[in-house]
């Protein structure tokens, strides 16, 4: 149980007074369905009805105006057209209420030509006003039996332990709707956040001593700063943050000038984000209610592994096939465990883990599954079958389902494999006996997989390291290279100066930028053969895809030749390198426009956007944690010896990438994209070979 106090959306989201401005009692009308919908459940506080037109609506007194209050109220709600709520928010500020809740679109103008949405964020602002909306569908509070919505719920009864906060209004409405009997405490359809955002609500529900589990459907995120130390609290008091995030394609990174620009795109940012504050991702709406059920049941799992008993070897193929490429885990059996099945099961069946129990029909259902939750390897103990109305079978498995829970303290799950086939009756029974119920094979099981690894990741108590530092740098090398991006942000141009990632502590090869033949001749007798050549634009963020980038030049003739046909396709610098052998990654940098600078780190070269192998890394990662990200990689087998190649130090590349990202960091204030594309590494030698540096300007911010 966590700690309660008074909060400041209290009177927002438990209202002890509620005005309507707007209510009516025309049939049908919105003003009249708020006010059913307010006392549908029994809602005890005051509610106040706000009409001139009005002495009384249905035997209720009308009031003319929130002035004429007996006292200020807690939360008014608008029923009213979107053109009059700047003139009744003021009206509602100048009564001294404490929240609002607008559920129009408040698109466009009012009467006397203020655009809505900025005149009514700063009218509530200056009123210190919290505001829910606009473009909401309210919310239901079933701590105080209140629905705030224009679209009451005849399914809602006692409140449970699920919290959602959505963005999608409609999608609110299907989920608080569900017939799973998913119970909430709150749900909140945030709409537009004109002045109060997700961070406050997930900060509110936080207090909620019935809260376990908060849901969002996220669109973006508009309090970055404060929506982090929310998840913070939620982490810190043992609360799942559950996130579907919305708006996952690539439409919105086609601006980016670099790979990694394209790459580090907004849902890869925010996959990054919740990993590192513990929050679960899913995908689809199916998965989001079968994780929430599951993280919202009062027992916790003893460990991260499985012990499924299932009546099917046909579902119990399928089970293992969609499991292995998620990663689930099933606990290896104890020999004294398989000893015990053995003795239960029908000869011919094999004992496994996922478990076939069903052979002539005798039943063994509960022992079978008593005998998994007594191992110790197994965490959380799984049913797997479909319970079908008015089948013998469907008894057995509920007195099965029932013993199993009474003889153990571990989690015992339910799940279908045809969601359509669950009986609704028997579900509802296990789910009031504290059995969660899983509604169909893939999801049940990416749920499970998250329900798993969260626990075992609060057991391993994750590393949290400080955010990083600027590089031990004189501060006149930082400054100057600020000024250098600035300059080239105003002649809008990008930086591929090898200086600077020397003077930041990364390896570069030799090099040398020349349009004079004698002096890359000279270099060349100096460095050796073999040399790459490059055009060496700032205009040319992509030189390889004009072939501007000559490979494998290993004498003099051929650096001749090399110039020249650089300098047919752009007249001037030619960038001459010692040519280094190694596997391909790319190490690049992007501003977020929501959470600030991001990097990347992944499979390089010509094909980065095609092999899309690659990791998001945030600046709060310790080399450590950088690490563990880059042998996540599918390509990482290059780097760990494959194919006879040379083994890299994993801990040597990390400190690479994490010096890069402290260049970063130093340089934030002038950098919109940075890349490094390839970084050569060879075994020991890891360099940057070609450098894309985006300069921050008011075009990209």
């Amino acid at each position: 149980m966590h700690a309660t106090r008074e909060h400041r959306l209290d009177a927002l989201l438990r209202p002890r007074s509620i005005a309507i401005v707007g209510a009516s009692g025309r049939e049908g009308s919105f003003g009249k369905q708020l006010r059913l919908s307010i006392e549908s459940l029994g809602y005890e506080g005051e509610v106040f009805l706000i009409n001139p037109k009005y002495e009384q609506i249905d035997g209720l007194p009308a009031y003319p105006s929130l002035a004429a209050l007996p006292h200020p109220v807690d939360c008014v709600a608008m029923a009213i057209a979107d053109k009059a709520l700047p003139h009744n928010l003021e009206l509602a500020a100048a009564a001294q209420a404490r929240s609002a809740l607008m559920f129009g679109r408040a698109y466009g103008a009012a009467d006397d030509g203020r655009e809505l949405m900025p005149t009514l964020s700063a009218i509530a602002q200056a009123g210190n006003m919290q505001l829910c909306g606009a473009n909401c569908m309210g919310y239901v509070n079933l701590e105080d039996r209140l629905q705030m919505t224009g679209f009451p719920f005849s399914t809602l009864s006692e409140p449970g332990h699920v919290a959602l906060v959505s963005h999608s209004g409609s999608t609110w409405s299907g989920i608080v709707g569900n017939l799973r009997q998913l119970r909430f405490n709150y749900a909140i359809s945030a709409g537009q956040e004109l002045v109060t955002g997700v961070a406050d609500y997930i900060d509110f529900l936080v207090d909620q001593p019935s809260t376990r589990v908060i849901c969002l459907v996220l669109e973006t995120v508009r309090q970055p700063e404060a929506f982090l130390a929310a998840l913070g609290r939620a982490r810190a008091q043992g609360i799942a943050v559950i996130a579907l995030k919305l708006g996952r394609s690539a439409q919105g990174q086609v601006f980016a000038q670099s790979h990694s620009g394209a790459m580090s795109g907004s849902a890869d940012v925010y996959d990054a984000i919740f990993e590192r504050h513990g929050v679960v991702s899913v995908r689809t709406l199916d998965e989001l209610m079968d994780t929430a059920e599951l993280f919202a049941a009062a027992r916790r799992p003893h460990n991260g592994s499985i012990g499924l008993g299932c009546d099917s070897g046909g579902e119990r193929q399928l089970i293992a096939d969609v499991a292995e490429p998620l990663g689930l885990s099933f606990a290896p059996l104890s020999q004294a465990t398989v000893t015990r099945l053995e003795g239960l099961l029908d000869p011919g069946i094999e004992v496994a883990n996922p478990l076939d129990y069903w052979g002539d029909g005798n039943d063994i259902i509960a022992d079978a599954l008593l005998a998994l939750a007594s191992d110790e390897g197994v965490g959380t103990v799984v049913m797997a079958t479909n319970i079908p109305d008015g089948q013998d079978f469907t008894n057995a498995c509920t007195a099965a389902l029932e013993k199993t829970y009474a003889g153990t303290s571990k989690p015992v799950v339910l799940m279908g494999n045809v969601a359509n086939t669950m009986s609704p009756t028997e579900c509802a029974r296990y789910r009031a006996a504290g059995i969660p119920v899983l509604m169909g094979t893939e999801t049940a099981l990416r749920a499970l997989r998250h329900y798993t690894r969260y626990h075992d990741r609060l057991a391993a108590s994750a590393e949290h390291a400080p955010a990083l530092v600027a590089p031990s740098v004189p501060a006149a090398v930082t400054e100057r290279w600020l000024k250098r991006l600035q300059q080239a942000a105003q002649t809008q141009t990008s930086v591929q100066d090898f200086d600077l990632l020397r003077d930041f502590g990364v390896s570069v090869p030799a090099s040398l930028s020349t349009a004079d033949l004698a002096q890359a001749l000279d270099f060349a007798n100096a460095t050796g053969y073999p040399l790459v050549a490059k055009i060496d634009s700032p205009d040319i963020a992509h030189k390889s895809d004009m072939g501007g980038v000559i490979l494998g030049i290993h004498n003099e003739q051929a650096l001749r030749e090399a110039l020249n046909r650089l300098h047919a396709i752009a007249p001037g610098p030619v960038l001459l390198q010692q040519q280094l052998q190694g596997s391909e990654w790319i190490l690049g940098m992007k501003q977020d426009p929501q959470f600030g600078p991001t990097f990347t780190f992944g499979c390089g070269g010509i094909f980065v956007e095609i092999l899309k192998d690659y990791t998001t890394l945030l600046p709060q990662d310790s080399v450590a944690q950088i690490r563990q990200k880059i042998q996540s990689l599918k390509a990482y087998p290059l780097l760990a010896g494959a194919r006879g190649r040379a083994v890299t130090d994993a801990a040597q590349l990390a400190a690479v990438v994490h010096a890069f990202m402290r260049m970063g960091l130093a340089l934030q204030s002038g950098v919109a994209e940075m890349e490094i594309n390839p970084l050569l590494v060879d075994g020991h030698r890891i360099a940057a070979v070609d450098l894309l540096v985006i300069p921050l300007s008011e075009d990209n911010t």
